[in-house]
């Protein structure tokens, strides 16, 4: 019994494990005494320590030297391969033992993503991030002033576990653009990152972000949080591209992820990328193995997603300026523009680009029937009466099954023209057409279509006593004599 404590006694010291009797003072063997030279002086933590419970890192390092250990980077999975250092030319940002690494580039205005060079996002206007994101406050957009962001996390689900292990910066200086890629090479590195990047947020005023509202702000404000650091955002503005993408393009590619639209509407084809799915994955491995050389093609990855951030932003604002750039050139986008200009309320643009989509040949019904509805209420909202009248009563005319706007036709007829006749052959007409296409039971539920039976009824009881002489009530009185 005695040769196998022995033979274990020696390869816990091979390992470089202490006995836990030797390391709490409470706990003493009866056969062995405790070390005399051991003199442990564990303090409560403070609150500017961190969360109760948690030791900080300075304390971690106190209570080693008191202990007579030495520190190790990783003793519980020694490196397998070339470390993040030896790949890419970064530097360690930090003190040695809890440093973050910084992987840091400029790109020249003229790198292209696919057909669209980079410095076409210095050219991105406030106007057209205001109408894209369809927020106001967005006007005074300064491309230099702003911060392209996107996130690479252990988990796709967020939540307060989730940990964003590389972030990264992008922004305009002069005539090129810097991209600046902070990574953990461990958790213990997360509060250096985090000090750093609230320093980097508070130069800018703006934030650019696919999805970021939903995702890597949250994320990285629960983390700032659990750090107990003020959150360096919180006052900025935020262009979330991929709403400004589904509202300018959903309507033709359903699929609005930015590998997608960097292919259909950059042009630009990514060589050898990690899918996003697997780059978690990838995280869990390198902290097993310390082997980085996966890690390369997340970082391509990570800075693609960036690089064309900023190249989306300035495509988007050259297109939307027609005299300053590619118009859209798909009907579909062409008229996802006119209904962003609505959704705007930027109602003259909307008749001047309706009116130019008409005139167009070669348009599909769907699109002209709603390019029609938005010219119609349009012209409506700014008074333009010829126009409202000319666009209602083509799309009847066109769609005789269009309720909306054959209510509103009716009600144009009615009330402008003074003519309830020709109202009312406007609803009984489309009424007709809906009994012949949907029967009797989709005209039953509809709440457009009962209203305008209801209008219908209220007409033809106007039109009945208007046709009635006007000393109606005497000839009613003999009429029931007789």
């Amino acid at each position: 019994m005695s040769d196998i404590k022995k033979k274990l006694d020696g390869l816990a010291a091979q390992l470089g494990m202490i006995s836990a009797k030797s390391l709490l003072p409470g706990r003493e063997d009866t056969g062995t005494q405790r070390p005399k030279d051991v003199s442990v002086d564990v303090q409560r933590p403070s609150d500017s320590d961190g969360p109760t419970g948690m030791l900080s890192n300075e304390m971690a390092d106190q209570l080693r030297a008191r202990m007579g250990l030495k520190k190790e980077e990783n003793p519980v999975f020694p490196s397998g391969g070339p470390e993040i250092t030896a790949l890419l030319p970064g530097e360690i940002i930090g003190d040695s033992g809890y440093g973050f690494f910084l992987y840091r580039r400029t790109f020249p205005g003229t790198f292209a993503m696919g057909r669209v060079p980079l410095g076409a996002g210095l050219a991105c206007e406030g106007r057209h991030v205001a109408l894209s994101a369809c927020d106001d406050t967005l006007r005074d957009f300064n491309p230099v002033k702003a911060c392209y962001v996107d996130t690479e996390t252990t988990g796709l689900a967020g939540g307060a576990g989730t940990v964003a292990f590389l972030v990264g910066l992008g922004y305009f200086t002069e005539d090129a653009f810097t991209l600046e890629q902070c990574f953990m090479r461990d958790y213990d590195d997360e509060g250096a990152m985090l000090a750093y990047l609230a320093d980097r947020f508070a130069q800018f005023d703006c934030i650019v972000s696919y999805n970021g509202k939903s995702f890597d702000l949250p994320l990285l404000r629960t983390r700032f949080v659990q750090h107990r650091l003020s959150i360096p955002f919180a006052e900025a503005a935020h262009y979330d591209l991929v709403h400004a993408v589904r509202r300018v393009w959903k309507k033709r590619l359903s699929d609005c992820s930015l590998n997608n639209i960097e292919r259909l509407v950059l042009d630009f084809h990514r060589e050898g990328d990690v899918p996003g799915y697997l780059i978690p994955q990838i995280w869990q491995e390198y902290l097993e193995t310390r082997d980085a050389r996966p890690l390369e093609g997340v970082f391509y990855h990570h800075a693609m997603d960036i690089l064309s951030l900023a190249a989306l932003a300035g495509h988007l604002s050259q297109c939307l300026a027609a005299e300053a750039g590619p118009a859209f050139h798909h009907a579909e986008d062409q008229l996802s523009v006119i209904r962003l200009y609505y959704k705007n309320k930027e109602y003259a643009s909307v008749v001047e680009h309706a009116q130019a989509f008409l005139d167009a040949s070669r348009v599909a019904d769907d699109l002209r029937r709603e390019s029609l509805s938005l010219l119609g209420n349009a012209a409506k909202r700014l008074g333009r009466y010829d126009d409202m009248y000319d666009a209602w009563k083509t799309l009847h005319e066109e769609y005789p099954t269009d309720s909306a706007s054959a209510a509103e036709l009716a009600k144009f007829l009615e009330h402008q023209f003074r003519n309830p006749r020709e109202a009312a052959r406007v609803c009984r007409e489309t009424l007709d057409a809906l009994f012949k296409e949907q029967g009797p039971a989709g005209v039953t539920g509809d709440l457009q279509i009962s209203a305008l039976r209801g209008r219908l009824k209220r007409l033809e009881a106007k039109l009945e006593r208007q046709q009635q002489p006007r000393n109606g009530s005497k000839d009613i009185f003999f009429d029931m004599q007789e």
